[in-house]
């Protein structure tokens, strides 16, 4: 090896040094600067230019004041006079700039200090967090209304239990299902438009849909696109499942001949009119007393700021519902997409049936081991994490499994997969509207005894691709 080899690598001279400083200062995306001892700027980097939108020229040589600006100064004087005094600090908060804005910052001041303890400046490297401080407020924020709407939630099911008349235990519960079913399906579809509000015709095709939905001959929806507000939607939902739950006993849909008509639009007020129309084919006595539905939708209408009229014809219940408020008109193309899940059908029961149940919330894994095991099945588990699933299904017979779509944070694929390479056919039950799974069925929690039961039921229709 030669001796040149073996020579320490020289330092670049000082102007090659000043030319690499200053395109190194360029090429990061913070701004650098040097402030001397008369607050002036003596050096920027190619980041004040993007920042302020001129030429650094223009800020070189000119008081720190003049170019930040009279309040973002006041902000910083104070930083300033410590880090001339020979203090380095860092600190973080929200400055108005001339020419830039309000942004957030997270800066760095270091003193220049020379050998002999002079103090001719100090440099400054900025960093423009905004977007990152924006994130967090909306995570704030989006925290804080989750927790305001949950509570909400909560108070509304706490006072429909409480409410809702007990003449038998399976009429309460059958009650009480069918209203909190209810809200869940206006929360489904708010979740989709990120709360933004709900399409009137998605909103009845999804309460209706367990008493035919718009494809069969009993039932009928017409009527403009219109945008239901996210305040408003619970309660329409509200006042359309304790109509069609009259319906589906007393009127136009408990009988096959009987038929639904609703139909939408604005008068030139802009006053949204639905009407509700039922013909059940036979003449119908009116009630002789008012019942606690009636009263849940008198209240709910209130809520709404409508108002309601009940007539009641020879063939049926006729309801006119004004919204003065809460609903605007939407063009066609513009309207929220409405993706039902599975839907209530006739089928086999689960008799003799061994179903693995994999759901990681106790309450709820109780009842769904109640609802099988009084359809006839034999509950496998039910197991709340992946491991325990897998060795479920290793050691006992598995005809069908229901399956959590998140289990504690992790994906249920694993258990997913083991069940489609036997040929096992599953469904998953998840809270979320859009779940990341494509390869079986989905029922969305809460879901009706009725409708979980005849999903499993349908058994080699419901094999995963």
């Amino acid at each position: 090896m030669s001796r040149d080899d073996q020579a320490t690598p020289r330092d670049p001279p000082p102007q090659r040094r000043e030319v690499l400083s200053s395109a190194m200062a360029d090429a990061v995306p913070i701004l650098i600067s040097y402030v001397d001892r008369d607050e002036r700027y003596r050096f920027v980097n190619r980041a004040y230019e993007r920042w302020f939108g001129v030429d650094r020229a223009q800020i070189e040589g000119r008081p720190l004041r003049e170019v930040v600006g009279d309040v973002a100064y006041a902000r910083l004087a104070g930083h300033v006079r410590r880090a001339l005094a020979g203090e380095t600090l860092i600190f973080e908060g929200e400055v108005e700039y001339q020419g830039a804005g309000v942004r957030f910052i997270e800066a760095r001041y270091v003193p220049d200090i020379t050998p002999d303890g002079e103090i001719p400046g100090y440099y400054a490297l900025i960093t423009d967090i905004t977007d990152r401080k924006r994130a967090e407020e909306t995570e704030r924020l989006l925290i804080r209304e989750v927790d305001h709407r949950a509570k909400n939630v909560l108070t509304v099911v706490q006072s429909l239990a409480q409410l809702t008349p007990f003449e038998s235990k399976d009429q309460y519960v059958q009650a009480l299902s069918g209203r909190i079913g209810s809200l869940a399906s206006a929360h489904s579809l708010l979740s989709t438009t990120r709360w933004s509000g709900v399409d009137l015709h998605d909103l009845l095709r999804l309460e209706l849909d367990p008493y035919g939905g718009e494809t069969d001959e009993q039932v009928a929806i017409l009527g403009p696109p219109v945008l239901i507000d996210a305040q408003a939607a619970q309660s329409l939902a509200l006042v359309i499942h304790e109509l069609a739950t009259n319906a589906s006993k007393y009127g136009a849909l408990s009988r096959p001949l009987g038929r639904l008509n609703v139909s939408w639009s604005f008068d030139e007020a802009g006053v949204l009119r639905l009407a509700w129309r039922e013909d059940a084919g036979v003449s119908v006595t009116p009630p002789t007393q008012r019942g606690f539905g009636s009263t849940l939708i008198e209240s709910a209408v209130k809520q709404l700021g409508a108002w309601i009229e009940h007539t009641w014809r020879p063939q049926g219940l006729k309801v006119r519902l004004d919204l003065r408020q809460g609903a605007q008109a939407r063009p066609t193309e513009g309207a929220p997409v409405y993706r039902p899940g599975v839907t209530a059908e006739a089928g086999p029961s689960l008799s003799d049936q061994h179903v693995l149940v994999v759901e990681d919330e106790a309450v709820v894994a109780m009842e769904l081991t109640r609802v099988l095991t009084a359809a006839g099945a034999k509950v496998i588990g039910p197991a709340g994490t992946i491991e325990e699933a897998m060795q479920l299904l290793d050691a006992h017979p598995v005809d069908r499994a229901l399956l959590d779509v998140n289990l504690g944070g992790r994906p249920i694929t694993p258990v997913a997969k083991a069940l489609s390479r036997q040929g096992i056919p599953f469904v998953y039950l998840t809270g979320y509207q859009e779940p990341e799974v494509d390869d079986g069925p989905i029922l969305r929690k809460p879901v009706p005894a009725n409708v979980l039961v005849g999903a499993l039921a349908r058994g080699a229709l419901l094999t995963a691709p």
